[in-house]
């Protein structure tokens, strides 16, 4: 099992198999491992609703 580093929070999520696909297409694309984009696509999803 993986430490959870501090100040982080694990995320776990059953999500379909397609969507699961194309996010892991993205991260191989972008070049980028699938903790790191996920983090810069929530804080771009997230952070910019907080800003309105």
């Amino acid at each position: 099992m993986t430490k959870t580093p501090p100040g982080s929070k694990r995320l776990n999520a059953d999500i379909p198999e397609e969507l699961f696909k194309e996010f892991a297409k993205r991260c191989i694309d972008e070049g980028m491992t699938k903790r790191d984009f996920l983090v810069q696509l929530l804080e771009k999803e997230l952070l910019k609703d907080s800003k309105k």
